[in-house]
């Protein structure tokens, strides 16, 4: 199933911070039902850095002639006190006609009862529902131009095999050609220095705020 990565973000959740059940990657994947009857099996959920386990949930499907349900089964952690709850319900599958043959499925948010391809369960949710139910954004449109550019120069770190922060050296893998790894250095270079300019516009911005605040007091 869908990766799960967190990162900076101001205004809100963000689909990136919880789990996502994807219909195209169930049927990608081979876990949703090829034609009508009754299906079982798990989904884990990784970590997309590390690779680590996240979750892991129970599920069956059924799916008749138009018509189906998922069954979802896991545990989850109450915000406010800390138990832990096991979850257990129904979602509704719907599906309309494709144009050459057989059906395309959707679910039914369980709150809102939009059709959808994807249902989402953000930190501190109990149930999966649509996007538009938990009030999510996506990452990119809720990140700063700083976090943006500093999600940038760490992604391409990551592509020369490197974890270090921006600044920091990055040596070249034994297995890439140079030509190939210059090229791609000379990225990381221009991203860090995008993610310096940013830098020192924030620093300006909280010295001028600090002598504005010195003013206002004399």
């Amino acid at each position: 199933m869908s990766g799960f990565d967190s990162g900076r973000h101001g205004g809100g959740p963000v689909v990136e911070d919880g789990l996502t059940l994807d219909l195209d990657r169930l049927r990608r994947d081979g876990t949703f039902p090829p034609a009508e009857g009754w299906w079982q099996g798990s989904l884990v959920w990784t970590d997309t850095r590390s690779g680590a386990r996240i979750a892991s949930i129970g599920y069956e499907i059924s799916l008749g002639a138009g018509e189906g349900w998922m069954r979802l089964r896991y545990a989850s952690t109450d915000p406010g006190s800390g138990e832990k709850r096991d979850a257990d319900y129904r979602i509704s599958l719907t599906s309309i006609p494709t144009r050459f043959g057989g059906r395309r499925w959707y679910f039914r948010c369980p709150h809102l009862g939009l059709r959808c391809g994807r249902l989402h369960l953000p930190p501190g949710a109990f149930i999966f529902a649509s996007r538009q139910a938990h009030r999510l954004a996506y990452r990119s449109q809720r990140a700063t131009p700083r976090d943006r550019a500093l999600d940038k120069a760490l992604k391409l770190r990551r592509r020369l095999g490197s974890e270090g922060g921006v600044g920091d050296p990055v040596p070249k893998p034994k297995w890439m050609r140079w030509p190939t790894y210059e090229r791609r250095l000379e990225q990381v270079l221009e991203a860090d220095e995008r993610c310096e300019e940013h830098l020192i516009t924030l620093a300006a911005n909280l010295l001028e705020r600090r002598r504005a605040g010195t003013r206002g007091r004399t």
